[in-house]
């Protein structure tokens, strides 16, 4: 995921009587993203508000293609909450000719990581207080709720890790899981970037890195392409694990805190398949070992059988 270093900031673009009117109506908030979305509808939770967004959740921000429908979503808008970054917003806004209220996150680090997502909720708490100063209660209640349920959900992820036995086993992780599958308790011994970025070099360094024998999976960012990790799994034989940094991408991760649970759960599977192949491995290796064990046991048998065979041979022909 990129993250853009800045403040946070918002920039009213519209003179105050337009969010008083919209304090009285229906309040229309538009976000880039569904992990924005998500905490919209969370802290707006009571108030007569509809949250939107943009970019579809399997989308990376920085290759999302606008659509005319994107501008009619923007013209509608009272209050439009990004990023910071995405280079396509402006333009899009700029072609509503809207003038609505916008609050821009920047710098506030990874929203995947349970730390990361509970500074992003305070920052939109404060903001949506200054812009909505009639729900200034129900927010910060809202708020106060929410980022318990994030500490509760962040605790029983790392606890499932801990619980199977998997803290510190090996992966090699696209950089933009790395913060979350370290903060899980996994090992990450190598990262790489987007693979449209990758040289030669990069995938063979890679590729080696995912061959050691005690490397169990290679975890890939759903937003940012799979193909490459899939192939590196697969030359290595270990599991290849897709996670998401953005809710809705999956039936089971439609929100923020569901999306925490499904990755873990995706981790799990993925390191207890890997575990389950080298088992059979093993146990087919053993297999093999007291086969060959039979074998030669057999054949020296059967020699000896042989030899003794001949000897009595001998010694009666000698009578």
């Amino acid at each position: 995921m990129y993250i853009a270093t800045g403040m946070i900031f918002l920039a009213a673009l519209t003179a105050p009587f337009h969010v008083e009117a919209a304090e009285q109506d229906t309040i229309h908030v538009v976000c880039t993203n569904t992990t924005l979305a998500d905490f919209i509808a969370h802290l707006l939770n009571g108030t007569d508000s509809t949250v939107d967004h943009i970019m579809p959740a399997g989308v990376c921000p920085a290759h999302f293609d606008t659509r005319p429908s994107d501008v009619q979503r923007i013209a509608s808008a009272d209050i439009i909450i990004a990023l910071g970054w995405e280079p396509w917003l402006q333009d899009i806004i700029e072609a509503s000719g809207a003038t609505v209220t916008r609050i821009n996150c920047a710098g506030l680090g990874e929203w995947n990581l349970p730390s990361g997502a509970r500074t992003y909720v305070k920052a939109l708490r404060d903001n949506l207080t200054v812009a909505l100063p009639a729900h200034q209660q129900l927010i910060r209640g809202n708020a106060a709720r929410y980022l318990e349920r994030i500490n509760h959900t962040a605790e029983d992820a790392q606890k499932m890790i801990q619980s199977q036995g998997y803290t510190g086993k090996k992966v090699v992780c696209m950089q933009w899981q790395q913060a979350f599958v370290s903060w899980l308790g996994l090992n990450v011994t190598a990262t790489y970037a987007p693979p449209e970025r990758l040289s030669t070099q990069d995938m063979l360094n890679i590729t080696a890195a995912a061959s050691k024998s005690d490397i169990c999976a290679v975890i890939d960012n759903l937003q940012s392409g799979t193909d490459f990790g899939a192939s590196v799994a697969a030359d290595a034989q270990i599991s290849h694990v897709v996670l998401t940094n953005f809710p809705g991408a999956a039936p089971a991760a439609g929100t923020y805190l569901e999306m925490l649970t499904y990755n873990t759960e995706q981790l799990v599977t993925g390191i207890s398949s890997h575990q389950h192949k080298q088992g059979e491995i093993n146990d087919l290796e053993g297999d093999i070992s007291a086969l060959k064990l039979q074998r030669d046991v057999t054949l020296t048998l059967t020699i000896i059988s042989a030899g003794a065979a001949l000897m009595l041979l001998i010694l009666y022909r000698r009578k």
